[in-house]
């Protein structure tokens, strides 16, 4: 009986091929798409919850309490993982990640590596680092050791077995102990080498500025609140007396803890990682849900309309003897057919498609066997219900002497479900049209808004970060000025929109009252307005002509004029980062973070520190020349550059991705809702031939 059924069912989806392929191939693009999405809504809101022990782990961030607003920070002092390990029972370790900027010597390869740290040796019972080679147990017990990960050993010596080597971090000589796989996608901590370090030195809280990301794994599942409670009172009994000392009565610091799988959604935290968007994750697994639903709708529509031709063929086998149940088998059996072979399509288009979207998105995205075919099993037999259960009751329960006297099944109620499935699927094109416009016309808004200063062939370049090369900066910057296809050189603290600037307290009057708040700065000298092509809105630049510049004039920029509530900002007294003075000009709002945030008060000081950053306006084509100078006064450093236009265009590139995505998406909802209305019209077109002949 399964044979004839089987034999019967390819015979009816063989005879109409081309609805066969319409609901097959709609049904096969919709599940891939579904499925695609869903694996990457998965990678995004699960972040590092591939440690084995995510669920006891957590991170202590930092928050310093101002008279007036607040600071918060990623890092914590590196002393509180000494206190947490000493005196808290209820933690089983708490480890420290202490970044460093890294010039890599190794071999005749000298380049400055991103995302090295000092780290403690228990971060490997903490957290689930795969070793490829190396002993984890050990691999930073001794000093002036370091674990390197997979890519980091091809990227210096070609091949992973590099335990027992050498290379050399900011001059100081490393043994490599370790080499670990390199880290998921989905990591919101990402590491290229673990360097040894004594934290033991540390005896201050306040002396290394929060250098150290602390984290944090409890004995049991941790009580995070009682936790912090105990936080705020080592705070108080402890760091309070240390800020008293240093005549900072009025700050206060508190430490908060985040559960590990949140840290990569914890936006707003200074010298912190970039961050994730949950709230965009849940708009992709709605999308991703919108996909399948119009697929499903199209399968069952085109379905139930095809049934009703049918219906003589059941009125013959009901008068030949035939159960109910034993049609219903039959449809549901075709049903099943149409299923398995659309799911077998989606998934080779889905194997065929991840290569590409990892690339796009530089993520790792992978199927899970045993969670991928359970899924693919449920979606077979949900689409085999949907589809072929409303078909099979309905024509199973067909009357045959009604149906072989030329009744021809239908009914109003068929009718009616077909155009509610074809109202609902353009209805939710529609919508997917206008989030499309929506997202475009924010996008374009975003690339398209003026910065406040022309990022045009300006260069820039990272100095070393070394005490004695950074001395020895005026010399490079005078070399650099006098060549004439060199236009202006500004060196300071640069313009880094995906970085961090230095804070600080700043005093001033406003209103007649004293006010003192944390405000970013900004190191420059007399040519950095200039070259960037800034505009004041009043007042003058800075100039090496007047000697009390260097400490007493300060730039500000328009939104730190409108927080201190200044109707003539011009003369006021200021105080803030060793220098003392007066208000001299007024910049112009401009971007110098980065562009989702609103532009905070900025001051602009002249630089009397070594320089950390150069910026030069100069063409592209004499980059050669730029690299001779540095190589000639930099000779032990890599030349680390950017172009500015391409730094604030790097920023956007997550941003287009996933515009590319969601209107990927929408478009192919759109045309899977046009095939399945495609298919209707075909069809019905088909059955009104007669009727057209006739008239």
């Amino acid at each position: 009986m399964i044979t004839n059924y089987l034999k019967i069912s390819l015979r009816n989806l063989w005879r109409n091929r081309f609805y066969t392929s319409i609901n097959l191939g709609g049904l096969a693009i919709g599940v891939a798409a579904f499925l695609l999405m869903l694996l990457y809504v998965r990678h995004e809101l699960t972040y590092d919850t591939y440690h084995t022990k995510a669920d006891r782990i957590c991170r202590l961030t930092t928050e310093l309490k101002t008279p007036e607003s607040p600071m918060s920070l990623a890092s914590s002092p590196a002393l509180l993982a000494t206190v947490l390990n000493r005196d808290y029972p209820e933690i089983d370790k708490a480890v420290r990640f202490m970044p460093t900027p890294a010039v890599v010597r190794f071999g005749d390869k000298l380049l400055n590596e991103p995302s090295v740290y000092y780290a403690d040796q228990e971060v490997f019972s903490v957290f689930s680092y795969k070793f490829l080679a190396g002993n984890p147990a050990r691999a930073l017990s001794r000093p002036n050791t370091a674990v390197v990960t997979e890519s980091f050993a091809r990227k210096y010596a070609n091949r992973v077995d590099v335990v027992g080597q050498t290379f050399q971090c900011n001059k100081q000589t490393y043994q490599i102990t370790g080499v670990m796989a390199d880290l998921p996608s989905n990591s919101d901590l990402t590491v290229n080498a673990l360097l040894s370090h004594d934290f033991s030195k540390v005896t201050s809280w306040l002396a290394d500025d929060f250098s150290a990301y602390t984290f944090v794994l409890f004995k049991n599942a941790p009580d995070l609140a009682r936790f912090a409670r105990k936080l705020d009172r080592l705070s108080r009994s402890v760091i309070q007396p240390e800020l008293n000392k240093m005549g900072a009565k009025e700050y206060s610091l508190l430490f908060h803890t985040e559960a590990l799988p949140d840290v990569h959604f914890s936006a707003g935290k200074l010298a912190d990682h970039p961050k994730g968007n949950r709230q965009l994750g849940y708009l992709f697994l709605f999308l991703a849900f919108f996909v399948l639903i119009v697929a499903l709708l199209n399968y069952v529509s085109l379905m139930t309309a095809r049934a009703t031709e049918r219906a003589r063929e059941v009125g013959i086998r009901k008068a030949n003897g035939a159960l109910r149940n034993q049609l219903m088998g039959q449809f549901l059996l075709e049903s099943g057919l149409m299923s398995t072979g659309a799911i077998l399509v989606a998934t080779a288009i889905l194997a065929l498609s991840i290569p590409s979207f990892n690339r796009l998105l530089s993520i790792e995205l992978r199927i899970h066997p045993l969670s991928g075919m359970l899924f693919l099993f449920l979606t077979a037999l949900g689409t085999t219900l949907l589809g072929g259960f409303y078909p099979a009751l309905v024509l199973s329960g067909y009357q045959p002497t009604r149906v072989l006297r030329g009744w021809s099944g239908k009914t109003g109620q068929q009718a009616w479900l077909r155009q509610g499935i074809t109202l609902f699927q353009f209805t939710l094109s529609v919508a997917m049209i206008i989030g499309v416009l929506v997202v475009w016309k924010q996008m374009h808004f975003l690339q398209n808004r003026s910065l406040g200063f022309n990022q045009e062939q300006v260069l820039s370049l990272a100095l070393p970060d070394d005490s004695a090369a950074r001395a020895s900066a005026p010399v490079f910057v005078n070399a650099l000025r006098q060549r004439s296809e060199i236009r202006q050189v500004s060196p300071g603290s640069g313009l880094h929109p995906d970085g961090l600037l230095p804070q600080a307290t700043t005093i001033f009057r406003a209103k007649g009252k004293k006010r003192e708040t944390m405000t970013n700065y900004g190191f420059i000298d007399e040519h950095f307005v200039p070259l960037l092509s800034m505009k004041l809105s009043s007042g003058r630049n800075l100039t090496n002509t007047i000697t009390t510049d260097k400490q007493e004039a300060f730039l500000v920029n328009e939104a730190f004029v409108k927080m201190a509530g200044w109707e003539q900002p011009l003369g006021q007294a200021i105080e803030g980062f060793m220098h003392k003075g007066k208000v001299v000009g007024v910049v112009k709002n401009f971007h110098y973070q980065p562009l989702h945030n609103a532009i905070e008060p900025l001051v602009l000081v002249y630089n009397t520190f070594p320089a950390s950053t150069v910026l030069i306006k100069v063409r592209p084509e004499y980059l050669p020349l730029v690299q001779s100078i540095w190589k000639s006064s930099y000779p032990e450093y890599p030349c680390d550059y950017s172009f500015l236009d391409s730094t604030f265009d790097a920023q956007f590139r997550k941003d287009r991705l996933m515009m590319t995505l969601f209107n990927g998406f929408a478009i192919l909802t759109v045309m899977l809702s046009c095939l399945g209305l495609f298919g209707l019209v075909t069809y019905t077109t088909r059955q009104r031939t007669k009727e057209i002949g006739i008239r």
